[in-house]
């Protein structure tokens, strides 16, 4: 007992002098396991002590279930007890373990069963990294206390000035954050919203994929403006406003504002923060580049690379310096490593090479960590959404498969699908009644439930869950490639893929022969998009989809998908055979276009030629496109192209069908 006393009083006395968090595997039976703790706990102020999952004990203030971690966040602890026993979730811990402050500790009981799957072999072999303390066993070295210690906040007060500086500097200079977890970026908002606010009369509009992101801004703004008022999402504080709006929203409503903040914006589709940048001149972006919260370097690389030619007066300030804990933290770099969040993506050849698509079994990636770690790789720049949990499932689950091409030794794309369908007739129809949904299955159930084909269910598919491509080999036909061969090698009835609808992805998985058969009717909280789901086949039923889709849509355009971007509306519209001969433009809309009829007659008319012939969309100005496919009122349409009036706005529609619907086709009466 003494012995274990007096190695926690080193341990923890060598945390705080570095200020770093160290990870402690505790093995051993329950009784030892509590004894330890408890005397870790005399060392820590009662409000400091958390646990995560299992049943707690007097001693610990605060405890959630096993996959409740995010309650946790914005909180903080110097003693984090984690129960893997009572079963584990990476998110979730992921999420916890962001509590703890530097010179604290996160204490793991681990599972006691031996690990079955390839994810619990995973983590097991991860914890033989931490400090292992066993019963009855020599105790661990104690990490040693040299360490340097860098003022925490210099990067933070750096970030607060150049937040400052684009709304009293020049227009059209927009700034960019990224940092790591931890690192106060989003305090760093609300700092900068405060003091903004504290010498100026001052409206800032903050968005984000969801409210729950940008508390910890709102609490920043709220603890320096004294005698605020504060409702949900908004601060009002004398003659200025601090008020949170969903990003769909903005573009929807574009308020006035002085200023705009975007939080975590990798996880909002570029082409919406493209929308942002060109109508609001004054605006900041900040994004988690590692992280559960997504990894953002897609973000880095698409959209600042789209600044620097748009708005090349733009300013980036990457934050480095964690706030709760010191550089170089074990348990983070532990943390980072484990779930290959900072797996980096390797060089390439400047050309392009062969390479055929390969089965990676669980068993090779399992025993080859390097190998898993460039796959990973791609899949975490690619998707915002990648977590620590999808490499838990990756490993867990049978049904997941990896593909992927090598280009002299290099992952160049990865592939990951799941097997969906061959459903009995009983569940089917429990499906179709909405008194069951089997995991797993999403393509398969939603064909069955939502467009009552129960062939599609029982049939063989293959869904594509994820696909990354390196960046430098985006646009070299190096995903077309790995989807002809993954189909080519397969045998299934059809193939299929589900993702939040932007026009640049619709148009690739378009190109890879793949057609749209379903659109969520509302968009995702995290992304800001509609899922869309598209399939490839030769099937009648296959076909049937098409017919299905087209009414879809057109029913929809102008209610449910009424603020979809313009050029996914394009694109979502377009037909496989488009492009052939247009038929003519009735001589009543030739007629509008020359200043006769009215709107009012020759509506019906526009709608029913775009329906018969969707290929006349892609001859559509973006305000004909709202005004016609979409069911805007001419009084959207002025707000949307900042036009005087409903007279500027039918001129305007007049001579937009006139050069662009007339001008394609032969003079004619």
């Amino acid at each position: 007992m003494v012995e274990n006393r007096n190695y926690i009083n080193q341990l923890f006395a060598s945390a705080a002098t570095r200020r770093h968090r160290f990870g402690v595997a505790l093995k051993g039976d329950e009784q030892w396991q509590q004894s330890w703790l408890q005397q870790a706990a005399e060392h820590i102020a009662p409000q400091h002590v958390f646990q995560l999952g299992g049943q707690s004990p007097d001693y610990v203030s605060k405890s959630v279930g096993s996959a409740k971690g995010h309650q946790l966040l914005g909180q903080e602890c110097r003693l984090l007890i984690c129960d893997f026993d009572d079963g584990f979730d990476a998110n979730s811990f992921s999420a916890a373990i962001g509590c703890v402050v530097g010179g604290g500790l996160v204490v793991i009981l681990p599972k006691k069963n031996q690990p079955t799957s390839f994810g619990e072999r995973w983590l097991q072999r991860a914890l033989e990294q931490l400090l292992t303390i066993e019963q009855d066993k020599p105790l661990p070295v104690v990490p040693d206390s040299q360490a340097s210690l860098v003022e925490p906040f210099s990067q933070q007060k750096k970030a607060v000035e150049l937040v400052r500086k684009v709304v009293e500097g020049h227009r059209k200079r927009p700034l960019v954050i990224t940092a790591d977890r931890g690192r106060g970026k989003s305090s760093a908002l609300g700092i900068a919203a405060a003091e903004l606010i504290n010498q100026r009369n001052i409206h800032i509009v903050l968005t984000a994929p969801s409210i729950a992101t940008v508390q910890p801004v709102f609490e920043h703004a709220l603890r320096l403006l004294n005698g605020a008022e504060q409702t949900q999402g908004c601060i009002v504080f004398g003659e200025s406003i601090l008020e949170f709006v969903a990003p769909d929203e903005v573009l929807r409503r574009l308020p006035k504002c002085d200023c705009l903040l975007v939080d975590e914006a990798s996880a909002i589709p570029i082409p919406m923060l493209k929308q942002m940048v060109e109508h609001y001149h004054r605006t900041v972006f900040s994004t988690t580049v590692h992280g559960y919260e997504g990894c953002g370097r897609g973000f880095t690389l698409k959209f600042q690379t789209w600044l620097s030619a748009n708005r090349p007066g733009y300013h980036h300030y990457h934050l480095e310096q964690p706030i709760r804990w010191n550089n170089l933290d074990p348990l983070e770099e532990w943390h980072f490593s484990t779930f290959l969040l900072d797996a980096e993506l390797d060089d390439v050849a400047s050309s392009v090479g062969d390479g055929e698509l390969e089965l990676l079994d669980k068993q090779r990636l399992f025993e080859q960590p390097e190998l898993l770690r460039s796959c990973f790789a791609l899949l975490v720049n690619a998707h915002y959404q990648t977590s620590p949990n999808d490499l838990m499932l990756l490993l867990n689950d049978d049904a997941i498969r990896v593909y992927a091409r090598f280009e002299e030794q290099v992952c160049v794309g990865c592939m990951l699908t799941v097997e969906e369908g061959g459903l009995s007739d009983e569940l089917i129809a429990d499906i179709q009644y909405g008194k069951r949904r089997p995991k797993g299955h999403l393509v398969a159930t939603t064909l069955a439930n939502q467009l009552g084909l129960a062939e599609a269910a029982k049939m063989r598919s293959l869904r594509v869950m994820r696909i990354a491509v390196h960046p430098q080999r985006q646009r070299s036909g190096v995903g077309q490639t790995m989807l002809s061969q993954l189909i080519e090698k397969g045998k299934y009835d059809f193939y299929s893929t589900s993702f939040g609808a932007t026009d640049e992805l619709v148009s690739f998985w378009q190109g890879c022969g793949f057609q749209s058969v379903r659109l969520g009717s509302s968009r995702e909280q995290a992304s800001g998009t509609h899922s869309l789901i598209m399939i490839h086949g030769s099937s009648e039923l296959i076909k049937q989809t098409r017919v299905y889709f087209r009414q879809y849509i057109q029913f929809s355009l102008p209610s449910l998908f009424q603020d979809i971007e313009i050029d996914l509306v394009r694109k979502l519209v377009a037909q496989e055979d488009a492009f052939v001969e247009l038929p003519n433009v009735p001589a009543l809309i030739r007629h509008y276009c020359h200043g006769g009829a009215s709107y009012d007659s020759i509506a019906p008319v526009l709608d029913s030629l775009w329906k018969h012939s969707p290929e006349f969309v892609s001859l559509f100005s973006d305000l004909v496109v709202r005004k016609v496919v979409q069911g805007y009122t001419w009084q959207q349409c002025v707000e949307e192209f900042a036009l005087t009036g409903r007279k500027q706005a039918e001129q305007q529609f007049r001579h937009d069908l006139k050069t662009r619907l007339l001008a394609s086709q032969p003079s004619s009466g």
